[in-house]
């Protein structure tokens, strides 16, 4: 039995460590929710009343989310409590992990499962139908468009920054990059940032924005462990660039200028526009 035990220790261990290679943790939204609770998909993300202050606005834009995780930020800018306040017209949610994706579409098919479509002069109502209603009824399938004028939403594995699939070609209003430069810089080194930045750049319309929530040196350094991604120890090491000192320049460099920036939750939002 206790060998048996070890063996699925062990197994649990690998399998642990094969899902976070590259940061793709599992219901990760990062250290920005709200102070002394834990983060919950059900629980409008603050990141994007930090956003939308700092002058980006969603309404009828054509949004990228690079590490879209389980797609609870790219499923928020769709469904909000207010209806369609965000109001993103299109939305493409990216990430290296399929399992990710999976739970991505599973998460957009239920929420979209339990609006009330518009009626005459009235809004759609989010969370409208109980979750029972939904087990007995079925949910609308994440391919499907509830309506015609429902806002497209589309989830996509891949590595973005290597990706030449057209389903992902711009030009998008708002790429957001959310707590996952590191994870791009660490697997792609030097050479790999700037070409993230670069078809950054390229894929954003002029005056679309880039909204970076970049990770600092400390935590690029925590992220290098040996039961996870052990060759990030050595790349670490090749790193010559560096979140505090670099980006800026490297992003003007490709013709995103700084336009806006916050200290107002845990981790910084930058926001960089196209000229």
């Amino acid at each position: 039995m206790a060998s048996q035990s070890q063996s699925q220790s062990r197994s649990q261990s690998q399998s642990q460590s094969k899902s976070t290679n590259y940061g793709n943790y599992q219901h990760y939204l990062g250290p920005n929710h709200a102070p002394g609770s834990p983060p919950a998909i059900h629980v409008r993300d603050l990141r994007l009343g930090v956003i939308t202050a700092l002058g980006v606005d969603f309404k009828g834009r054509r949004c990228l989310d690079v590490g879209c995780n389980d797609g609870s930020v790219s499923t928020q800018i769709v469904f909000t409590k207010q209806a369609f306040d965000y109001e993103a017209s299109d939305v493409v949610g990216v990430d290296i992990d399929p399992n990710l994706v999976h739970k991505a579409e599973h998460l957009y098919s239920l929420k979209a499962s339990r609006v009330r479509p518009p009626a005459h002069s009235s809004a759609p109502t989010i969370d409208y139908y109980p979750m029972s209603a939904v087990l007995r009824h079925g949910r609308i399938p994440a391919s499907v468009s509830a309506a015609p004028h429902w806002p497209s939403v589309r989830f996509v594995a891949a590595d973005w920054v290597l990706s030449t699939d057209p389903a992902l070609a711009g030009p998008y209003h708002v790429i957001l990059v959310l707590s996952v430069i590191k994870w791009i810089h660490l697997e792609h080194l030097d050479e790999g940032l700037v070409r993230f930045f670069r078809k950054c750049s390229t894929s954003l319309a002029s005056g679309g924005y880039l909204i970076l929530e970049p990770q600092n040196w400390d935590s690029y350094q925590k992220a290098v462990r040996p039961n996870a991604a052990p060759h990030f120890a050595k790349n670490l090491e090749r790193l010559k660039y560096r979140p505090e000192t670099s980006f800026t320049k490297l992003l003007r460099d490709e013709g995103l200028n700084l336009c806006a920036t916050s200290d107002q939750l845990r981790r910084p939002i930058t926001i960089y526009c196209k000229s």
